[in-house]
């Protein structure tokens, strides 16, 4: 897996970005990657780093999260 970064704001970044890209609430992306809403209130604004395996868990969905998205055919045959 990916390092995780040395100072808490890169990461309370990455946190917030993913979140609004995804329109996910603070619930919601806590629920996916297994922690409650105010542990992740605590990393986004940078009191806390997240425990390794809940770093390994954001890192897998922000990379699901980049992969490009299939497109339907408009018109089927």
């Amino acid at each position: 897996m990916e390092f995780r970064p040395d100072h808490k704001f890169v990461v309370a970044r990455r946190f917030k970005a993913l979140r609004r890209k995804a329109t996910l609430s603070q619930s919601l992306l806590g629920e996916i990657i297994g922690i409650c809403r105010q542990s992740i209130s605590e990393i986004e604004t940078a009191k806390v780093m997240p425990h390794e395996s809940t770093w390994d868990r954001f890192c897998d969905l922000e990379g699901k999260h980049k992969q490009p998205r299939m497109r339907l055919p408009t018109v089927w045959r």
